[in-house]
């Protein structure tokens, strides 16, 4: 699953080294609505929704699949997998924004009015149902406003006072759980996000690991997947748009193409 503005075409690139690397496989990048504007104007609980019709109308992903998402699209897989059970093997956040982001750079790519629109209006309803980025800004400011009127992220983490076992359950049933991000990120903010950090309250400062509520709370499971040996943490060096291509190759292929080969563990 593709970024924000930009089209499933955008991995085609990365679809071809897998197809190079395991002759046979089937590969599809998915592609919602009609990719570029879509993107960044379908919220994204829409966009999890639609993802999830592609798949499971897919007759060759119906008995098990692995699943890579990238930047945006990390989170739409992730919530795919959580709010569908889909039947995935191994879930690869590229480049992902599991806690969100907060910073204007991540949306230099969008019109200035949108940008505008997400940096002083995020949580605002009409914002929220329009504009994919307002669906996972964590503002580590307004974590209190983040909580209530956030319509996305909060839910798919798992961080709203009732919780979502289900949610859960599905994340604990992957054989792993891939993370990477880019210690060059110019676009993502933290760029540690992809590792499941954001900022600390009121602050600045990226939270750590152990530290974290996702972990310390196990929320999604993500501490029983860390004790486990299941969860699979990588860096690479490259900006933020070279991450899914051949700036980025040695990375994948040493790092990322080996979780295209493996199945579901048995429950």
């Amino acid at each position: 699953m593709h970024g924000i503005t930009s089209t499933a075409r955008d991995l085609y690139e990365l679809a071809g080294w897998i197809n190079q690397t395991y002759p046979g496989i089937y590969v599809v990048s998915v592609e919602i609505g009609n990719g570029y504007d879509d993107s960044f104007l379908l919220p994204m609980n829409r966009q999890v929704e639609l993802f999830c019709n592609t798949v499971r109308s897919d007759s060759h992903l119906q008995r098990g699949f692995n699943m890579l998402g990238f930047s945006q699209g990390s989170i739409i897989v992730r919530a795919a997998v959580e709010r569908c059970s889909l039947p995935v093997y191994n879930l690869i956040t590229l480049n992902g924004i599991n806690q969100g982001v907060f910073g204007v750079p991540n949306l230099q790519e969008l019109p200035r009015q949108f940008r505008e629109l997400i940096s002083e209006f995020a949580y605002e309803d009409a914002v929220q149902d329009v504009i994919s980025v307002a669906g996972y800004w964590r503002d580590p400011y307004q974590l209190d406003k983040y909580y209530r009127r956030c319509r996305f992220l909060p839910d798919i983490n798992n961080e709203l006072p009732v919780r979502n076992e289900t949610y859960k359950m599905n994340m604990l049933k992957l054989n792993a759980f891939v993370m990477t991000y880019s210690d060059v990120d110019e676009i993502v903010m933290p760029e540690q996000s992809g590792w499941f950090l954001g900022y600390n309250p009121k602050s600045l400062e990226v939270e750590s690991w152990n530290q974290s509520r996702q972990y310390t709370e196990d929320l999604l499971g993500l501490r029983t997947l860390w004790e486990q040996g299941k969860i699979h943490r990588f860096t690479s060096h490259v900006p933020h748009g070279s991450s899914d291509h051949a700036p980025n190759k040695e990375f994948i292929f040493e790092n990322i193409m080996p979780f295209f080969n493996n199945t579901l563990s048995d429950m």
